[in-house]
């Protein structure tokens, strides 16, 4: 910062080393998504041709003190920022804000002095949701989010801006308040350590239960449409697609993500995993309340750890919060929150 308060914004390009320390100082300090401090996590929302970029250096040189990106999205702007934990309440959030708001408004002048405000974001922003990670549901049929854009025009690059946020803190929404920011979207990010004692999955009397393969793939995703079509904003995935983004990650555990199925219904329920991941979650209505979605997580659970699994994280939205209160009765605790805001 200059010796008047302002702060002076440097340009940043691909994704440098600074940054990338930067990240993962905040991920430690905040919690959230591990892969918040990965590489291609990062990459994909800090860098490239429609990504505008931003730091300011330490006067030491010993890394970024903040840095901030806009990049454009179908829906529309988005930015997302990063303030150092040891230089939060300095003002710094609040200039970072305020000049990614304005970068985003359509203001892309390069780099220069924007008056610090009063308070400091206290969270980070690292992005949407990673490839291969969704919303899981549970008995009330949580629906998988891909975000919280909007599809509306607006000013600047054609949409509504989107700023995002990793770890909400008490700070942030403060400061997202004062700027004329509305929560839009939130989902909490949990984590169970594999570690301890499991216990048994408790089936319903009758229920079959398969794992996935080529032919019961389909059957997976109808029965994932019919539990989550009752959700606001369901996106309803072609089968094709839907498959294909399940079977063509890498991390994808067909022999741990499982199709339940009862006798008065038929397919009720299923869950897809991946490595240290519950994807998602499902139980069709019919099929509520008889205990399905705790003995899919509990069995899933089981196989990740029989296959070297230590960890499974998830997301579940705040809006579901039967769901969230499963996960924690099943040993999840609580990493963090992640949230959307526009105007």
């Amino acid at each position: 910062m200059t010796s008047s308060g302002q702060t002076r914004w440097t340009e940043l390009t691909g994704l440098p080393a600074e940054l990338l320390a930067l990240a993962r100082r905040c991920l430690e300090a905040d919690g959230g998504l591990p892969l918040a401090g990965e590489p291609g996590f990062l990459g994909r929302r800090w860098a490239g041709e429609d990504v505008s970029a931003f730091g300011l250096p330490a006067d030491d040189g010993g890394g970024l003190l903040a840095a901030g990106a806009v990049r454009l999205t179908p829906s529309g702007p988005a930015f997302t920022g990063l303030v150092d934990p040891d230089a939060r309440g300095l003002g710094l959030g609040a200039d970072l804000l305020d000049y990614g708001l304005a970068l985003a408004s359509g203001d892309d002048g390069p780099p220069g002095a924007h008056t610090a405000g009063a308070h400091a974001v206290g969270a980070h922003a690292v992005g949407a949701h990673a490839a291969g990670v969704s919303l899981a549901g549970a008995d009330t049929a949580g629906a998988p989010t891909a975000g919280a854009q909007s599809a509306g025009s607006g000013d600047g690059a054609g949409g509504v801006v989107t700023v995002e946020s990793e770890t909400l803190t008490d700070g942030a929404v403060a400061l997202f308040a004062s700027r004329g920011l509305r929560q839009v979207f939130a989902e909490d990010v949990m984590r169970i350590d594999l570690s301890g004692p499991m216990p048994a999955a408790a089936w319903p009397d009758g229920a079959t239960v398969e794992s996935w393969s080529g032919p019961a793939a389909r059957r997976f995703h109808s029965t994932y449409q019919a539990s989550f079509r009752d959700r606001p904003g369901f996106p309803a995935e072609p089968a094709d697609d839907w498959i294909a983004e399940n079977e063509d990650d890498d991390d994808f555990l067909p022999g741990c993500s499982l199709l339940v199925a009862l006798p008065d219904v038929g397919d009720a329920g299923f869950i897809t995993i991946a490595r240290d991941w519950v994807v998602q979650v499902g139980v069709v209505p019919a099929a509520r309340r008889r205990g399905l979605a705790a003995a899919l997580i509990t069995e899933s659970l089981s196989r990740l750890r029989a296959v070297g699994g230590t960890q499974a994280w998830l997301t579940v939205n705040v809006n579901n919060p039967d769901a969230a209160a499963l996960y924690r009765r099943l040993g999840f605790t609580d990493r963090g929150r992640r949230a959307r805001f526009q105007p």
